[in-house]
């Protein structure tokens, strides 16, 4: 059995400026192929102002070809078109350490409600 990962489309922060030089956050699309999408876990949010909330969190398996960085980056997975935030800014481990084809594990998160 193969272990195959489903393309998602990445969304690169960048910001700019306006004539009135206010600042404008556009965003930059970039596939990715073969993304490796974990269990799912899910969290109740503990705050008052989100009593019926859960975050959905997934590791993510990043290809060997990605070499971008993923600070700030959200994912659009296109088998539902929910959009993840990316945490933190995962490294690629070694590819010498990698015997499959994904390098760098990514924790990615959305809050429903």
């Amino acid at each position: 059995m193969t272990i195959k990962g489903e393309t998602v489309t990445l969304l690169t922060p960048t910001i700019g400026y306006d004539e009135n030089k206010d600042e404008i956050e556009t965003w930059k699309e970039t596939p990715i192929n073969n993304v490796l999408f974990g269990r799912p876990s899910t969290t109740q949010i503990d705050e008052v102002m989100r009593l019926y909330s859960v975050e959905i969190s997934y590791a993510l398996g990043i290809p060997k070809t990605f070499e971008g960085s993923l600070r700030g980056c959200l994912i659009r997975r296109l088998r539902d078109g929910l959009v993840y935030r990316i945490l933190g800014d995962p490294q690629p481990l070694p590819i010498e350490n990698c015997p499959t084809p994904w390098n760098r594990e990514a924790a990615a998160v959305i809050v429903d409600g």
